[in-house]
């Protein structure tokens, strides 16, 4: 019943949209952005103390954990990559509104999980010219670290290893289609917000549940790139979001509502 109703809802939001193909659909800005910023600003200003801090091999991190825990029960894990604008070696810019959104009361009764978000003193995807034209991602050698970090995460701590997820906005959600790239298999599903696509990996991607989000007036990272890769991708298993008169910045029913994780945790990975 709990997933009927996830479903529901998504297929619910979804409908006021414009479906252009079958997984496409357009969305317009919301008419009152002033109560969406205000929410962004409130999500903002949550103590950083609501994460822990830890530090993986000279990577430092923040972790968020279930408010309460069950013995022997197991908890999703969300993998959360940063922007340009988090690099560093603080552990506090890398705390942007995708991260602090789970921290929020209600999200963390109603979405128990552990969120971790690393962050890296250097760019985790680099971007070059594809030969369609387009700019392409690459994953630079300081991105392997945050799977490792996944890796040493699930030998301490209750995770569920069919229920781990990567999202990420600009350079994260670059970094996203990259880490699916190069580590085929770990996730059961994954979000990219406004990034640079990888077209290197498409078999790999065709075989993740993957949404794309991305607004058609981002001058920084091309929404023409993302585009091109849905149409590679021949709408296996994604869902892509295409935000009319959106700049670059993350479309905003992403922090106002549940859909986020709604999303994420109706998707999980069958072993074989």
């Amino acid at each position: 019943m709990k997933a009927f109703l996830l479903l529901t809802s998504f297929i619910s939001f979804t409908l006021c949209a414009i479906a252009q193909h079958p997984g496409y659909y357009k969305l317009p800005v919301p008419a009152d952005r002033q109560t969406a910023q205000q929410r962004k600003a409130d999500i903002n200003n949550i103590n950083a103390d609501a994460f822990t801090t830890g530090n993986f091999k000279g990577i430092p991190y923040r972790l968020l954990s279930p408010a309460t825990t069950v013995k022997g029960k197991r908890y999703p894990l969300v993998l959360i990559l940063h922007s340009s604008g988090g690099i560093g070696m603080d552990n506090l810019k890398q705390l942007n509104v995708l991260v602090k959104y789970w921290a929020q009361p209600q999200i963390l009764a109603a979405f128990p999980a552990y969120i971790v978000a690393p962050q890296f003193p250097e760019r985790t995807s680099n971007y070059i010219q594809a030969r369609s034209g387009v700019p392409e991602s690459v994953p630079s050698a300081t991105l392997p670290d945050a799977i490792r970090l996944v890796d040493s995460l699930k030998k301490i701590l209750p995770i569920d290893e069919s229920s781990i997820y990567v999202l990420g906005f600009s350079m994260g959600g670059s970094s996203v289609i990259n880490t699916i790239g190069c580590v085929p298999g770990l996730f059961a599903a994954a979000v990219a917000i406004s990034g640079i696509p990888d077209f290197g990996h498409t078999a790999a991607l065709g075989k993740v549940p993957l949404w794309i989000i991305h607004g058609n007036a981002d001058l920084e990272n091309p929404f023409a790139s993302d585009s091109l890769l849905y149409h590679q991708l021949n709408k296996k298993q994604l869902t892509f979001w295409e935000i009319d008169k959106l700049q670059h910045e993350i479309f905003s029913d992403l922090y106002t509502t549940n859909i986020l994780p709604e999303w994420l945790f109706r998707h999980h990975l069958h072993k074989k």
